[in-house]
């Protein structure tokens, strides 16, 4: 359809990382955060953290199934689950672990009423206090064994995650983090989720990874296609010259800036044309909040507004 709406889903914390251990957050905030939402015509929402990588001090099958519960008793669901689980084990030992936590994630999105599971393609079996720490890691991995056999190592693990989220269900999208992380440029990525062969495995296109990086948001889309699963849409202002020339990891900070869309300078009209030409039906998760300096619910009506709009002049432009 030339001038379709998407749905829409918006961020809503139910776990805390500290670094340390996972806590639940409190439940009048969830409540809260879900009221907003609701009284702004959303009933999807992105649901994160729910992962073994850090001790739980509480179930965290039961709070995902609990989570999973209170959205369906107010008519919602999860759009996705971010999961940030392992996709491998350093080659010198067995990946049965990383596959068991895999599985897992599958299982907490599964029961938190959510469609995706959403991973960081190539994240170690380890603990990194630093991601310069977790790089280096993954560097050495590569040192030691090379890039085609770490990557066949991760493409194995997803196809058994994979062909799990098939019959339960849903689907597991590989975000690309471009520069910032290991297997997840558009040299890596496409040949990662086709290794996996799962037809349940496809992408998370972050428009913010991509445009603070330098790379084109509409050409991921393209790339994507149909394996395009679900989005991580949020705005920044570019490169903004701190980023140099190369394939080089970079840090996200300064540049990553997770802006309602509209205030920076990814072209979202040029985007929705991209994905209507595409063919992509599937909810509009953005990875950003309302829009600032306005009471909340304000906030999310002028965001909403403005992306109807884009909507609207995506058609006007015959895309």
């Amino acid at each position: 359809m030339m001038n379709q709406e998407y749905k829409l889903a918006y961020p809503v914390g139910s776990v805390i990382w500290n670094g340390k251990e996972i806590t639940r957050e409190e439940e009048k905030k969830i409540d809260h955060a879900l009221d907003i939402l609701q009284e702004c015509g959303i009933d999807e929402v992105m649901l994160s953290g729910y992962t073994d990588v850090e001790p739980a001090g509480f179930d965290m099958m039961k709070e995902a199934e609990r989570i999973g519960g209170k959205l369906r008793a107010r008519g919602m669901k999860g759009a996705q689950h971010h999961g940030l689980a392992p996709t491998f084990a350093p080659l010198e030992g067995s990946q049965e672990a990383v596959v068991e936590k895999l599985i897992r994630a599958v299982q907490y999105t599964v029961r938190l009423n959510a469609d995706v599971l959403v991973l960081h393609s190539g994240r170690i079996d380890a603990h990194f206090t630093t991601m310069e720490e977790y790089v280096e890691a993954f560097q050495e991995q590569v040192r030691k064994f090379g890039r085609s056999e770490v990557l066949a190592r991760n493409a194995e693990n997803l196809h058994r995650a994979g062909e799990e989220a098939r019959k339960s269900g849903i689907r597991i999208a590989l975000e690309n983090l471009d520069r910032f992380e290991p297997l997840s440029s558009r040299e890596l990525l496409p040949r990662l989720a086709a290794a996996a062969d799962s037809s349940a495995i496809g992408y998370c296109l972050d428009s913010g990874h991509a445009h603070c990086c330098g790379i084109s948001v509409p050409e991921w889309v393209f790339l994507m296609g149909d394996k395009l699963f679900t989005t991580h849409f949020h705005d920044n202002r570019g490169t903004q010259g701190k980023v140099p020339p190369g394939d080089s990891f970079i840090t996200p900070k300064g540049i990553d800036e997770h802006l309602p869309p509209g205030f920076g300078t990814i072209p979202w009209i040029d985007v929705i044309q991209a994905l209507r030409k595409t063919g992509y039906r599937n909810t509009i998760n953005f990875e950003s909040g309302p829009w600032p300096n306005m009471p909340e619910a304000e906030g999310y009506r002028s965001a909403i507004r403005f992306w109807r709009t884009c909507e609207y002049l995506a058609t006007q432009k015959g895309g």
